[in-house]
């Protein structure tokens, strides 16, 4: 990093982070006097037009977050062709660091952490932000034991890259929702269910789903039902397994309304039915398969205290019915089984149909003993026995032999050509059909049945569906349109839109300036719809910022600076009581007559005043 201070205010000191779209330095403002946590973009998002609008708007609407549980975003630019972003610098270490030393987690632990990424999400939701990328990473623990969530609106989404595109790291993958990982707008139920992963790690001390790839472990998430997480951690309560599992239900309206609602029910699973299984099964259809297998050592289970047994269950009437049905069924299955022996017998003593006594037996008769003549009161002596021929004994049938078995191979994520290969050591036949998918490049298997691990006898058919790749539809050039006709045009294509307001002094307000993408589009893409709002500027967001930075970022905005007033600590605590005297920047700008990020006529006045620790009233 060859740029050590940014704009002449950031300096960069160490660097304390990596990933796929950043790398994050600490750092120090030398305008305001403390220390930041500055992200930078690599190289290849910082060259994206496209990708840096979006960024930097999203960085904005972070900007405006004020809570307890997210890390505060303080500003964005760039300077030299560098991208950054400045931040609250935490002192702590990531959940995912936790995770790997501690894991895993006691109920309460994982109780306490969920609590406070809850809080953040529903914050964050009411205020229209979604976070599109919810991981270990990016969850803080400082020293105090605060639990505080970054990157809020500023990771790069799946609905916004390919699961294949550099930078998109497994890291990420492994959280994803099913329906971003479909390529499907992510929504607060996404940020949920990826919520419902860190839970299932925490308490596990492994991830639900894993993969060589970033293709097979989306499959995994769209198509897979986890593992029971009792299965790694046998002392977790039945009702926390539930809370897990449907937390990570594949259906968005399965889960829990809120990310409050899902702290709820963990902070309170000792109010909850213990239950046999998991109270949240996944649906079936698309989607329903088996587990995935996880490998290695099985994590060490958590101890939890305090979970009262299951009351007992006291025999109801329809448990006495069930009783006497099963001795009533029995004694007359003991009946029949007599009633065949007996008749049985008595073939063997007189055959039907024959008038006569029955044939001597290679058995003796007794002594003195003799048969009974009809008729007469005397027994006749018993007739002298020969031995019968012996039977000719019939031979068995011969058994027929049992179809050899094999595992079904895991199939998801390989070319057709890999499948064969695999498909050919059970000697399985592969019955092929492809279809159009967002998501999954062309040629790779996204769906099988019978699921990996199943035993079939061999010889037997295996169906894939492989991608035939996106299917691209034409976006009309919708440039110069009004708004509400241009959406209508792209929602009958199938499409989602994104609106996104721009100055111009060359499109009428109200009518689209351009698309993106535009021309051929993926069916069900979003399509960003740029609507001019006129000759108009946005106000900057100076609050803080020092009086005289903040006046020439208002005039290169096209703003008219009127006046700049300084004030005193007493005047703004009566306008507004929370202002920290102590902690506020002297010399920073306190308000403005114009609303900041709003829209006004370029050349509008704007007075503005600053905090004067000498100032006197």
């Amino acid at each position: 990093m060859q740029t050590k201070v940014l704009n002449g205010r950031y300096r960069l000191e160490e660097l304390i982070g990596e990933g796929g779209m950043a790398v994050v330095y600490r750092g120090y403002d030398l305008a305001l006097n403390r220390p930041v946590a500055v992200k930078i973009l690599r190289g290849q998002y910082g060259s994206d037009a496209s990708f840096l609008r979006r960024f930097e708007r999203e960085a904005q609407s972070a900007a405006r977050l004020a809570h307890p549980n997210i890390v505060n975003v303080y500003d964005v630019g760039h300077d030299n062709g560098v991208h950054y972003i400045v931040m609250e610098y935490v002192r702590g270490q990531t959940l995912k660091h936790l995770i790997l030393r501690q894991a895993p987690f006691r109920v309460e632990e994982a109780a306490y952490v969920v609590s406070q990424v809850a809080a953040a999400l529903d914050y964050a939701h009411r205020h229209g932000l979604v976070h599109r990328d919810i991981k270990p990473q990016n969850i803080l623990v400082d020293e105090q034991g605060t639990v505080k969530v970054t990157d809020f609106g500023i990771a790069k989404g799946l609905t916004d890259a390919s699961l294949t595109e550099a930078g998109i790291g497994m890291g990420t993958v492994h959280y994803v929702s099913p329906e971003q990982a479909r390529g499907e707008p992510a929504t607060p139920a996404s940020d949920i269910y990826s919520l419902g992963v860190v839970l299932y790690e925490m308490l596990t001390g492994r991830l639900p789903f894993d993969a060589d790839n970033p293709i097979g472990l989306a499959m995994q998430h769209v198509n897979a039902p986890p593992p029971s997480p009792r299965q790694y951690n046998p002392d977790l309560p039945s009702q926390v397994e539930a809370i897990v599992l449907r937390a990570l239900a594949k259906d968005p309206a399965q889960r829990f309304p809120s990310a409050g609602a899902l702290a709820e029910a963990l902070s309170r699973w000792h109010q909850q039915p213990a239950t046999a299984g998991a109270a949240f099964p996944p649906p079936a259809g698309r989607g329903s398969s088996e587990a995935t297998r996880a490998m290695g050592p099985r994590a060490r289970p958590a101890r939890v205290q305090g979970a009262p047994p299951p009351p007992p269950r006291a025999l109801s009437r329809g448990d006495e019915l069930g009783c006497a049905t099963w001795l009533i069924g029995s004694a007359i299955l003991i009946g029949i089984v007599a009633l065949v022996l007996l008749a049985f017998r008595m073939v063997d003593l007189n055959p039907l149909g024959t008038g006569t006594q029955p044939s001597p037996t290679p058995t003796e008769v007794v002594a003195g003993v003799g048969t009974a003549t009809p008729g007469s009161g005397t027994p006749s002596p018993a007739p002298t026995r020969t031995a019968s021929p012996t039977p000719t004994p019939t031979p068995a049938p011969t058994p027929s032999p049992t179809p050899e078995t094999a595992l079904v191979p895991q199939l998801l994520g390989s070319t057709l050509e890999q499948a064969e290969a695999a498909a050919a050591v059970g000697d399985f036949q592969l019955v092929v059909e492809e279809v159009f998918d967002n998501v999954t490049p062309a040629g790779v298997i996204f769906e099988q049945d019978p699921q990996a691990g199943t035993p079939l006898p061999k010889g037997s058919e295996i169906r894939v569906t492989v991608s035939k790749g996106p299917e691209f539809v034409t976006l009309p050039n919708l440039t110069g349109q009004p708004f509400t006709d241009a959406i209508r045009q792209i929602q009958e294509l199938g499409l989602n839109y994104e609106r996104v307001e721009e100055p111009s002094r060359d499109v009428a307000e109200g009518l689209v300036i351009r698309t993106e993408p535009s021309g051929q589009v993926r069916s069900g893409e979003t399509v960003t719809v740029y609507v001019s709002v006129g000759d108009k500027v946005r106000v900057p967001d100076v609050f803080g910022v020092p009086y005289q930075q903040a006046r020439q970022q208002l005039e290169q905005a096209g703003l008219v600076v009127r006046s700049v007033t300084p004030q005193s600590c007493q005047y703004i605590r009566s306008q507004d009581p929370s202002f920290d005297c102590q902690r506020f920047p002297d010399g920073g700008v306190v308000s403005g007559t114009l609303q900041w990020n709003s829209w006004v006529p370029r050349g509008s006045a704007i007075d503005i005043a600053y905090y004067d620790r000498e100032a006197q009233d």
